[in-house]
Order: structure tokens, then sequence, then C-alpha cells
């Protein structure tokens, strides 16, 4: 069923007095989350009879927007006034969840055990310690009547004082011995009690966010007829994030193909849990400039060279007399502009797109970040080594692939995997559906580039010049030590020049394929077929020439 969307202006109900008060718990429901903010969106469930009432809904996240803040109501309930209360707030019932208060009450089920088990260890001690008092009067006993005994030479008498102490000493020690060994199982059973409670403690505390003040909602309702009713609550939330990664797997061989098992890591710090949620992800920026910035022309203005110089000498005089920066602020300026206000300039453009997560999540707050999987694409890919022998030693593997999803690959970090081994990490930018991408795979360190000046040990050795040109001869080879035949990009450079007095001559063997390869001006470019065990080699010249009394830069 549709919901009218309410907005949180005074809205007038038909009659000034409430039948009733309600309070209602807010659950969330689902969550959209942009970069940096997320709309949340919660239901209250209230079973209300036909009348006007007034809502109280606690609970809520502290510092919620109220600019942001939006009722939704089905057919045949109409929302009056709204009003978000974030501190003299009124006294509420417990709105705890189930799951929470079996959570306490097992706290405080094994605490009620731990405090007993501290009991009865303590009455164990008790028995030990009169143990011991009965052995110290034994022993403080037989020392008296022994001495009597001899004062009277009665030796039997002497003899059954030993013998009752014995035997009375030898009773109390094994009492207090077994004593002391229940209390030694009482403490290691309470051990487990006490591990029991702790985790019992985490259980809850993974349940429950850190308690705040928060904010409570208060709303007037009005019902047509009795029954159950949901009230969507929708806020804008701040301290909300998802970003893209992916793990992008390239197989080379006969038929290339690459694989981009797509996730998102998503976090928040909202002040509450978001639990067993809709999730819908966007890339559109609320937060960001929303309309094109202006712009101002600048006033230009010409003076004589004559008034400029006496103007010069007015602002000097001025300085003298009344200090520079007051003054220099009264002189008149030869030319001025108005100055253009900063303006914050967005860094993502195009239509935006969404992404709803089949299935519900639990996002806890400010714990760790939640990555979630999406799905994985496959694409036909175009594998090639290129090589760059002027910087690299090795070549590197390249790949092109097109998007051919019929939707937008949003940029993030890509995990790099090559016939099956990790390689290293690199960033994805966005690539429209349709379009080209290549991306670096990687070093091939069994493609070997040299790249040497023949003779040339220091200095400029192999490179001849004369009053008028330069010449330099370069010998470039690539050598295929990967055990298969590959496709090698190799580019080089050589000086170019945009005046017509200084000529660049460029020869080369083989050909070159491409020169100045998109507009870019001095760069070669050679497609080779390197097979497995070969080595192909180019022969590179270049020559500058200019007139006489010239000095090449």
């Amino acid at each position: 069923m549709l919901r009218p969307l309410l907005t949180t202006s005074l809205i007038a109900l038909c009659a000034p007095a409430f039948a009733d008060n309600f309070t209602g718990a807010a659950k969330v429901d689902s969550v959209t989350i942009y970069p940096g903010l997320a709309t949340v969106t919660r239901q209250v469930v209230l079973d209300l009879p036909a009348g006007q009432h007034e809502i109280t809904v606690p609970g809520l996240p502290e510092g919620l927007m109220t600019q942001g803040l939006r009722l939704a109501a089905p057919q045949g309930v109409q929302i009056g006034a709204v009003n978000l209360a974030h501190d003299r707030l009124p006294v509420t019932p417990d709105q705890t969840t189930p799951e929470v208060q079996a959570a306490k009450d097992e706290v405080a089920r094994l605490e009620d055990v731990l405090r007993q088990r501290d009991a009865d260890i303590a009455q164990i001690r008790l028995r030990v310690a009169a143990a011991d008092e009965q052995i110290a009067f034994l022993q403080s006993l037989s020392q008296a009547s022994a001495g009597e005994a001899l004062s009277a030479n009665g030796i039997d008498d002497i003899r059954a004082l030993a013998q009752m102490v014995g035997a009375e000493t030898l009773t109390a020690r094994q009492a207090a011995f077994a004593a002391e060994q229940e209390a030694s199982a009482a403490e290691r059973a309470r051990e487990d009690d006490a591990t029991a409670l702790r985790d019992a403690q985490r259980a809850l505390a993974a349940l429950i966010a850190p308690e705040k003040d928060g904010a409570v909602l208060t709303f007037s309702i009005a019902v047509a007829e009795a029954g159950e009713f949901v009230i969507d609550v929708s806020t804008q939330e701040g301290f909300a994030n998802w970003s893209p990664v992916y793990d992008m797997r390239l197989t080379t061989g006969d038929a290339p193909s690459l694989d981009l098992d797509r996730a998102v890591v998503i976090s928040q710090d909202s002040g509450q849990d978001w639990m067993d949620v809709e999730l819908v992800l966007s890339t559109a920026r609320p937060g960001e400039q929303i309309a094109p910035s202006g712009v101002w022309a600048p006033l230009r203005q010409i003076v004589s060279e004559e008034e400029l110089e006496r103007e010069k000498l007015a602002r000097d005089m001025s300085d003298r007399m009344a200090g520079s920066i007051m003054l220099m602020e009264e002189a008149p300026m030869a030319v001025t502009a108005f100055a253009q206000p900063v303006m914050p300039v967005a860094n993502f453009s195009g239509a935006a797109v969404t992404y709803t997560y089949p299935g519900r999540v639990n996002i806890r707050n400010g714990v760790e970040d939640l990555r979630l999987p999406l799905d994985t694409l496959s694409l036909d890919a175009e594998v090639w080594a290129e090589a760059a022998p002027s910087r690299d030693s090795v070549a590197y593997r390249v790949a092109e692939f097109t998007n051919s999803t019929q939707e937008l690959l949003l940029p993030g970090t890509a995990l790099m995997f090559a016939d099956g081994t990790m390689i290293g990490f690199s960033e994805l930018p966005l690539v429209a559906a349709g379009a080209d991408m290549q991306m670096g795979f990687g070093p091939l360190d069994g493609i070997i580039l040299n790249r040497m000046t023949p003779n040339r040990s220091e200095g400029d050795r192999g490179v001849f010049t004369s009053t008028n040109e330069l010449k330099e001869e370069a010998v470039i080879s690539v050598e295929n030590l990967t055990g298969q035949d590959w496709d090698v990009l190799l580019r080089d450079a050589v000086p170019y020049s945009e005046q017509d007095d200084l000529e660049v001559s460029v020869t080369a063997s083989p050909s070159v394929t491409r020169t100045n390869p998109e507009g870019q001006r001095g760069i070669l470019e050679w497609d080779l077929s390197v097979s497995a065990g070969e080595k192909q080699v180019i022969s590179l010249d270049y020559t500058l020439t200019w007139p006489g009394g010239y000095v090449l830069r």
C-alpha cells in the first residue's frame, strides 16, 4: 500500500484533545547509504483505537537532523504535529527488545550463580579455619596437661594424654585437608562460572550500542478506524560510508578472460546498530554541490604610462605619510577585477546508480568495516606485453577489456591476480557501460629489455655533435624467456621540435608502427611478435639540425 509522505511541518488536527498516549519502539527496517551519509527508515508498529492520539518514540540516535526527518503513514491515518527533542526528554516506558532482555537476564543469573559460589567457598574456608583452631587448642592443652602429669609422676596419664591429643589432631587435620580440597574444587568450578559470565556480558554488549541520552520523537495522529498501523520514520544520518572493492582475476592463454569479483565495504558510526535491515547503496552524493558555480567577468581598464607614473609617485608619498596598508587601499588601481568566491567543486558526475543488496544484513555501529560480496562479472580480454626499455628492464603484462555489463563500474581498490598469482593492488577508475579499459597486471620477468648507445661508456660518447647537429644512435633489444609467445607493444621516445629551424629526423629498423600516438609528441611505438626463446633488435637513430648562430636547448 502506498503511503503518502508527510513532512515535519505542523499539520493541525481536527480536534484539540487526544484520546490516549501511546509509546512505540522504532526498529530500523531499511538503510540507503551514500558516500558519507545514510537515509535510515525505522518502522513504528502501533495497535491503535479509532480517534486522535499522541505517540512517543524514544531511543532515536542523538543529534538527528530535523530537516531530514520525514514520517509516512498508511491510508486512513493522518499525521499531525511532529516534535523531535534532544534534551529535557520525557519519561518513557522501557523499550528493551526480547533478545536484549534475554541477554540481560542471563547476565543477572550468572552473577547470582557467582555470588552463591563465593558464599559456598567462604563457608568451606570456615571449616578449614575451625580445624586449625581445634589443632591449636589441642596443642596448648597437651602442653599444660603434660606438665601436671610429670609433676605427679603419672606416666600412664601422660601416655593417655598423648594418644588422645594425637588422635584428635589427626582427625582435625584430616577435616582441614578435606575442606581445603573441597574449596579448591569449588574455586575451579567458580572459574567456569566467571568465564560464562564474561561470555554473557560480551554477548549483551554485542547486542546493544553504548547508551546515550539520544532523542525522543513525538507526533500526533488521527486514526479513522481501529487497527494495527505501521508508521515509517525516515531520517538523514551522517558518519556512514561505502566503497566498492574488486578482485580482478586475469587468465592468459589462447582465450584470455577477466573475472571481476565485486564486493562493497560498509561502515557506519551513527550511534546505533542496524540489525536485520534491507540495504541499498547509492552513488548519489547529496552532501556535495548540486548547482553550477557562478562566473564573474573581470573588469579591465587601460591608462597611459604617464598617468601610471603619477599614481605611483602619489602612492609613494602617501605611504611615507600615513602608512602603506591603509593608503594603498585608498589608492586607485590601474587594473581592477572582481574577486571570485571560493566554491567547492564536485568530484563525481553522471547519473546516480543504486544497488539493492539481496537479503537482510547487520551493520554494527562503529565496530568494523562490513564486507559484502556482490557478484562476479566475466569479461573477454585482450592481453599483451608493454615494454619501455628507456625506463624498465622487463616488460609488463597489460589487459584491455570492454565493460559489457550495461552498467557503470564504480571506482574502487582492486586486488590483482594473473593466472592465479596475486601481483598487487591497483585502482579501478570509473568505467562507463560499453567503454574500453586497459590495466596493468604486473611484470613479465621473462621478457628482458635493453637499451644502449653503441660505444657509450661515459659522458657523450656515442652522441655525435657539431656546430649545428646532434646525432644519437640507440640499439633496443627485447628477449623472450617466458616459454610462450608474446605480442609486445614497445614504446620509446625521441626529441621533438616546435620550431621550423630546428629539424628532427628519425630512422628506425624495423620501421615505427605509430608516431605520436594519441597526440603524444616524440613518442614512438612498435608492434612486435616475439616468440618464446627469441630476441628482436631495433636500431633507432635521430638527428637534430639547426642554423648556425643558435644554441640547442
